[in-house]
């Protein structure tokens, strides 16, 4: 019987400078702020904030031991620099709780390698959450690709924001296309990926004969789930995929239930799928927890 932890692989964490001055920083990244400006009327989803601190408390409350914290697609480099120290920070202050993934924007090109570098060093374990539609490239740019082979090189994992390619419209909905994905995952095999949110359907097609046993390294994230897809998508990917490449992440401090909740919180995911999404022990421990382990270690 080992020691098992609940781990959710994806929260945003942001700098309270940030947070705090909202408009100060809204105004130096257009996309940053279209994705955090809280709604006029008080309804709808939002994003909420937390520092390491608030995080860890909530996270205490739902009986979740660590966090991987991932970074921003910022457009503005000092923002980059100013988030990752924030990470680094808390990673040295919680060093059994908080993972980092290092904030970058591919397209600052040389300053996006020479980052990775430097927080490699740092002891981050991954690179991302990456965003293709907020800093306008897609999986077939050479600056996206520069930077997959530097994670490579170092054997740091890669989140990627995936966005689903049917369904309604909502502020910051990531179009890029995500047909690339199998060929490059062909082309890099060593590579290993976190598709977020559940891939934006990938699972499906990893069915297809023609990618059989290619996707190996390639996993998928429960972030945001509530907000996009019912809660049977968890047996759903199973079906497909097995269990040990799925991974709980919940995109903490979103509003993952707003009509119930507007308060951050990881109760009510956790116990959604506790209740509902019919996890067997075994895939409960694995989403839940040690494939994160495995993956990362």
């Amino acid at each position: 019987m080992h020691d098992f932890k609940i781990w959710d692989s994806h929260v945003h964490l942001f700098p309270p400078e940030i947070y705090q001055n909202w408009e100060k920083y809204a105004v130096r990244d257009n996309w940053f702020a279209l994705l955090t400006k809280k709604p006029e009327n008080g309804k709808g989803t939002e994003e909420a904030w937390a520092n390491a601190e608030e995080a860890l408390e909530c996270a205490d409350k739902a009986g979740i031991y660590g966090l991987v914290m991932q970074g921003w697609y910022w457009n503005d480099e000092g923002l980059m620099t100013m988030h990752n120290d924030y990470m680094a920070d808390m990673m040295k202050r919680h060093p059994d709780r908080l993972k980092g993934f290092i904030s970058i924007n591919p397209k600052f090109r040389e300053k996006a390698i020479s980052e990775i570098e430097r927080c490699a060093k740092l002891g981050f374990t991954g690179i991302g959450e990456l965003g293709p539609g907020g800093n306008g490239y897609d999986f077939e740019d050479p600056d996206l690709i520069d930077v997959l082979e530097c994670a490579q090189h170092y054997g740091l994992a890669v989140c990627i924001h995936c966005g689903e390619p049917v369904g309604h419209a909502y502020p910051g909905r990531d179009f890029t296309s995500l047909a690339p994905i199998p060929e490059l995952v062909k082309k890099y095999p060593d590579l290993k990926l976190i598709l977020a949110h559940m891939g934006g359907g990938l699972p499906f097609y990893e069915m297809n004969p023609k990618y059989s046993g290619k996707f190996e390294n390639v996993y998928y994230d429960t972030a945001a789930n509530p907000l996009l897809y019912h809660i049977r998508s968890f047996r759903a990917v199973i079906s497909m995929i097995g269990s040990k490449r799925l991974l709980f992440g919940s995109d903490f401090p979103l509003l993952l239930y707003p009509s119930k909740c507007r308060e951050m919180d990881f109760s009510m995911f956790v116990e959604d799928i506790r209740e509902h999404a019919g996890l067997t022990q075994e895939e409960w421990n694995d989403v839940m927890g040690d494939n994160l382990l495995r993956f990362l270690k």
